[in-house]
């Protein structure tokens, strides 16, 4: 799908509540990229998701199911698709099989033809030389896809400031403990993403996240839907418009410095004032003296007792 020019396509959804509204929000925004998509005949797609917590999208943790089902919906209408898939991996304390079935996903897209609720973790690997981790393994399936959409969630994340489609890709690693690559997350994050780029992203950010994200953060009605045809032009986009400066995001840092994505991109829709959407934001040194104190505190009580 690559193409030359990369954007950025924003929306408001006036009613969160309405998957009419999302659903006709979604279908205006990928008519504006439908020239970007080349596929070919009984292509195959892959869709990674966001569901790296049991938490509901009120909550502003995971991606919510109608703008995958929006997603899907366009994608089979426009489309002769053999198959999507919908995809994570697992996740420390969750496995990808569990949270399809608890977050609801089973219940809304077992029925529907051609598409398939599937878990990174149990495919084969191939391995991947990055720029920084020398060895990676990432998902076949998602590898030799026709078509790879990231589609993430708008947060905050305590230690890279953000956490959205590049964050995302990281989560496509189909090891369980990923929490061994956090000590050089910054560059793990940059190499899942250049191991397989997006052809087409999405952020869900009609509940973002902030304060002290990406797993406690605080639900921020935002109201928006994203897209765009670069992963990099999308998080250095969506990090302006939390009101970050992108270059403070250390995985956005690097793919600037080393040539990877766009961001020299064009901007089309409702681009809302930064300073409007101003995301509260709790470094990751605060979170760890504010638990202490919680801990102190609460043995002081639990002694006082």
């Amino acid at each position: 799908m690559r193409n030359n020019k990369s954007r950025v396509y924003i929306e408001r959804v006036e009613n969160i509540l309405s998957y009419d509204n999302i659903k006709e929000v979604l279908f205006f925004i990928l008519g504006q990229m439908r020239e970007d998509i080349k596929l070919p005949p009984k292509a195959k797609i892959l869709i990674k998701l966001n569901l790296c917590l049991l938490k509901g999208p009120e909550t502003g943790a995971t991606v919510d199911p109608r703008v995958a089902k929006a997603l899907v919906d366009w994608l089979l209408e426009n489309y002769d698709l053999e198959k999507i898939y919908l995809a994570e991996a697992d996740a420390t304390h969750l496995g990808a099989d569990m949270a399809f079935r608890i977050l609801g996903w089973h219940d809304l897209f077992t029925n529907i033809p051609k598409v398939e609720l599937f878990n990174l973790s149990g495919d084969d690997t191939v391995l991947v030389r990055g720029r920084f981790i020398n060895d990676l393994r990432m998902s076949k399936k998602m590898m030799n896809a026709d078509l790879l959409i990231s589609l993430a969630k708008l947060k905050t994340h305590t230690q890279q400031k953000i956490t959205c489609v590049m964050k995302n890709q990281f989560g496509a690693i189909p090891g369980k403990y990923k929490i061994v690559y956090h000590p050089r997350l910054a560059e793990a994050i940059y190499d899942a993403t250049a191991a397989r780029m997006p052809d087409l992203c999405v952020i869900d950010g009609l509940v973002a996240m902030e304060g002290n994200g990406p797993t406690n953060g605080i639900p921020r009605r935002a109201r928006l839907l994203i897209a765009s045809n670069d992963a990099v032009s999308m998080d250095h986009y969506c990090a302006k418009t939390m009101g970050f400066n992108p270059m403070s995001v250390p995985h956005l840092k690097l793919a600037v410095k080393h040539g990877l994505g766009s961001v020299d991109y064009e901007i089309s829709g409702s681009s809302p004032n930064p300073s409007n959407l101003k995301f509260k934001f709790l470094p990751k040194w605060k979170e760890i003296v504010k638990k202490s104190i919680g801990l102190v505190q609460g043995k002081t009580i639990n002694e006082e007792a």
